[in-house]
């Protein structure tokens, strides 16, 4: 597939400009903190005068400013280690870093929670998933040569918190396998790597279950929604509901067909959205018909599907990133 959408103009298809400057975008990652500025400031705004059905209304609804994160803590800069605790190598991705930085803040609290102090190098870029999907090998292999520059520098473990950066990341060595000395430098870097749930799993405490009694516990219905990449590539889903089932106060709900795709796809949402959004909405009809309280997920791209899909139906259910979740599960924070 990558091949094949190599030959393909860059403006391939009905919606190819978009998928084009989505890539652009991300090529230059920090415009997306202008994106999620405006989005946050202006979607109440537009919200009021859009009508329900407006697509716009539904993009908005990606920045969630209804539903607002607690103040957590600023990232530490490269130099900003807490020499009290472990330091802990950090690829955070685009989404987190630009347009909700909540995640970052909620895995800086989780991780010094059990003692490590997480740290941001500098230089990082996209993981290139997007650039590698289009038939971009250029710009991919650009983006995962500056990454292995900017993580080979540093040592220890590389915690990421975004399923599709991982899951990528993990393939830097097959990218650059046709210059033996990348090669060597990514093999380096990709051994290092670290997905969070399976951090969480390994080294979170396992009494979990908060200050109340066992008779005062009222359960919050989660749904957790398996990224694909996660799910059919690394065979990533059970530590995800290990970490959930700590907690007395959670209610782990499951799809009676067992998991399926969200339809984001990476830029797939951008290039086919008819398509994307039915797959969306059948997944959305099917889980919520479970009556979740709160939706969480471990990928940056189907927490947006995820958002998109609950405006689409017109309801106001939280969506999170498993970190901030199991941040306000710790905190007997569940309410919204």
């Amino acid at each position: 597939m990558r091949q094949a959408r190599a030959g393909f103009s860059a403006f391939y298809g009905e919606h190819g400009y978009k998928k084009f400057l989505a890539r652009k975008v991300l090529e230059k990652a920090g415009l997306l903190s202008v994106v999620r500025k405006f989005g946050r400031s202006f979607s109440p705004l537009l919200e009021k005068t859009l009508p329900a059905e407006s697509g716009l209304r539904l993009q908005l609804a990606i920045f969630d400013h209804n539903i607002t994160s607690r103040n957590l803590p600023e990232m530490k800069s490269e130099t900003e280690v807490d020499v009290a605790l472990e330091p802990l190598v950090y690829f955070p991705g685009c989404s987190a870093s630009h347009l909700y930085p909540e995640i970052v803040g909620s895995c800086k609290s989780l991780c010094k929670s059990i003692g490590y102090s997480l740290v941001v190098p500098r230089d990082l870029a996209c993981c290139g998933v997007a650039m590698d999907a289009a038939g971009d090998p250029e710009t991919a292999e650009k983006l995962a040569k500056k990454n292995v520059l900017a993580l080979e520098r540093t040592s220890g473990s590389i915690l990421v918190s975004c399923g599709s950066c991982f899951a990528h990341l993990k393939r830097y060595v097959e990218i650059l396998s046709q210059e033996p000395l990348w090669k060597e430098r990514a093999e380096y870097v990709c051994e290092r790597l670290v997905e969070i749930n399976q951090f969480l799993d390994q080294w979170m405490p396992r009494n979990t279950t908060g200050t109340h009694n066992a008779t005062d516990i009222q359960k919050t219905k989660v749904f957790y929604h398996d990224p694909c990449h996660l799910r059919n590539e690394l065979n990533i889903t059970r530590e995800p509901r290990n970490i959930l089932k700590r907690f007395e106060a959670i209610e782990l709900i499951e799809l009676d067909d067992g998991p399926q795709c969200c339809g984001q796809g990476g830029l797939f949402h951008l290039g086919a959205p008819e398509l994307s959004a039915i797959i969306r909405d059948d997944l959305a009809d099917k889980v919520l018909a479970k009556e979740p309280e709160i939706i969480t997920s471990s990928c940056s791209g189907c927490l947006m599907q995820w958002k998109t899909a609950i405006a689409a139906k017109g309801r106001n259910i939280p969506v999170l990133h498993l970190a901030e979740l199991v941040g306000r599960a710790q905190a007997d924070d569940l309410s919204f």
